[in-house]
């Protein structure tokens, strides 16, 4: 297989075009489906699962050793580049890796955040026994992280 072979750059933009339509399919479905994964770092699980089962499954004459390997390498470079844009921008940051959203101030869900979050009450109320919260009014503020966490602050009058 020639480096820059139809084959080859074939891989490479499949690869490319699959990995940035699946970061988009998992921004638009909101932090909750994270479970404390960062976007990337659940499309890095889920490209090397997929390109480094395959290889192992089937056999060479359906799936190439080469193109797997290629395909790794592209995935591994597309996250080394999203992070290093990342870390070095803030504009890139919030693209790739959303900003915390405040979601409870002085006691109150702010309007809006929970439907864009795609969040259901349940899903709140959950979070917040998780930080040991029993209910919202007792929330100063609370930050759905970029991580799908919740950091919480409690009135003093309510702290144990």
């Amino acid at each position: 297989m020639e480096l820059f072979s139809a084959e080859v750059i074939g891989v490479v933009g499949r690869t490319i075009g699959i990995f940035l339509w699946a970061f988009i399919l998992l921004r638009m479905l909101g932090r909750r489906r994270l479970a404390h994964l960062t976007y990337i770092d659940l499309l890095l699980i889920i490209a090397f699962g997929s390109a480094v089962g395959d290889v192992m499954i089937y056999p060479e004459s359906t799936v190439h050793f080469l193109t797997s390997v290629l395909a790794i390498t592209t995935v591994a470079l597309m996250v080394k580049i999203l992070d290093e844009v990342s870390s070095h921008s803030v504009l890139g940051s919030r693209v790739i890796d959303g900003q915390s959203q405040i979601i409870i101030e002085r006691g109150r869900v702010i309007d809006g955040v929970m439907e864009r979050e795609n969040l259901t009450q349940d899903d709140l109320l959950a979070l917040l026994r998780q930080s040991g919260v029993d209910a919202v009014h007792k929330v100063r503020w609370a930050y759905l992280e970029t991580d799908g966490e919740l950091s919480v602050a409690i009135y003093k009058k309510y702290k144990n």
